[in-house]
Order: structure tokens, then sequence, then C-alpha cells
């Protein structure tokens, strides 16, 4: 019974794709674009990369497809175009039978922004890719100091990645200051007060530590009592009173 079943319900899809099939390249020659479908991938919903921004590229490229012959638009071109925009990883383009032009855009995430001593400003996403520029604000981490792209895409990525992954460091943590022998030093939204990282890596202990010197210390001393705190010693936190 259950072989009938699968036997009935595949050829109930493949009539289906080649009813569909026909249809579509059977659509009337002056078939015109009633619209464009716009998906964007962004799960964070960062908002660095709208539909509205999509939509003016299109027509500042004379490529917005509504009103236009579907036989005339071209899917390639605007995958091209789209794909040319460094906040967009991938894009995908197709027609409907219905008659709309779908685009599914993937977006990139930043999850640094890089300030170098150099004068290099840059961003990096969540793979490690360098962004050259973004034009809307970003609330995310800015690294300062000696920092260098090879460094910035593999031990801060390592470092954004790890505060983005966590609520309260996401929060607190918004600047990163790298050293002249490449040790981190972080800033804090709240609290007046410098934490040394030390060098990279290990991050799950030293902010473990970190939070319960939070819990258990500041939240009793106070917040601008030391002036630096430093995670990079086992089994211990120092703190330098002011």
């Amino acid at each position: 019974m259950k072989k009938l079943l699968a036997t009935i319900v595949l050829i109930l899809l493949a009539g289906y794709i080649v009813f569909a099939t026909i249809a579509f390249c059977n659509k009337p020659a002056d078939q015109v674009c009633k619209g464009i479908r716009l998906e964007m991938r962004d799960s964070l919903k960062t908002g660095y990369m709208t539909t509205a921004d999509v939509v003016s590229l299109l027509k500042q490229k004379d490529l917005d497809p509504t009103g236009r012959l579907l036989d005339e638009v071209s899917c390639r071109a605007i995958e091209k175009v789209l794909d040319e925009v460094p906040l967009i990883a991938q894009s995908e383009c197709y027609k409907t039978i219905a008659g709309y032009v779908v685009v599914e855009v993937e977006c990139r995430r930043p999850i640094l922004r890089v300030i170098a001593n150099s004068g290099d400003n840059f961003y990096i996403d969540e793979q490690g890719e360098v962004i050259e520029h973004i034009a809307r604000p970003t609330y995310i981490p800015v690294a300062t100091g000696h920092v260098s792209r090879d460094f910035a895409q593999k031990e801060l990525l390592t470092l954004a990645q790890f505060l983005r992954a966590d609520d309260l460091w996401n929060a607190q943590i918004e600047q990163i200051y790298v050293t002249s022998n490449e040790e981190i030093e972080l800033i804090p939204r709240v609290g007046d007060h410098t934490i040394v990282l030390g060098r990279p890596g290990n991050y799950a202990y030293k902010f473990s530590k970190l939070r319960t010197f939070y819990e258990k210390g500041l939240s009793e001393v106070g917040w601008d009592r030391y002036s630096r705190i430093n995670i990079d010693y086992n089994n211990q936190v120092v703190g330098t009173k002011r």
C-alpha cells in the first residue's frame, strides 16, 4: 500500500513538473513583468542591506524588470550587478509563470570594524571576509591599534565570533585594542576600566573568570573601582585600583 501511494505521488509530481515546464515555455511572448519580489536572507535582521536598497540599485542600473517584457529581462545581468555589492554574499534571480521576477539575496553580516593605526579602515564579516565600506551606522565592536588584515581575519575574527555568541559580552564589549606586540585589551560599555585579555585565544576560560569577577567583585565595590582588570593570568583575576 505504501509503495502504491509513493508511486502515485511521484506520478503526480512528475505530471506537475511537466505541466509547469510546458506552461512556462508556452507563455505569451508579449508577457509583461508584473513586478519584482525580493527575499532578503538576513537572519539577524541587521538592516545593512534592505529591499529598498536593492530596488534603488536596479533602477540606477536600468534593470528594474517591472513593466518590461519578461523575455527582455536578464536574470543574469541582475545577479551580476547585485553580486558586486560588498554587503551581498550572493543572489539568485528567476522568473515565475505568474509573471513576476523573484530576486533572492543573501546578505553578509559584519561582526567587527577595524580602524588601524596604519590608516586601514574596513569591516570583517562572519566568514572572515573583508568588507571595504558600509554606508549605514554599525553597532559592532571596533578594533583599533596595531591591526593588520591578516591578524583581523584570523585572531580577531575568532574573538568577535565569541563575543557575538554571548549576550553579555556582545552588549558589553565595544572596543578591542591591539598592542604593538599583538596582545589584546578591551574597552567595555559599562564601567570605566580596561580589560587586559593578553594573547589571543582561550576565550571561554578568560571570560568565565571575568564574568565571575563582575558578579562577585564589581557588583559589590562598584564598576569604576579598578582602572585595569587583567584576566590573562591562570586561576586569578588581577585588578589595579585607581
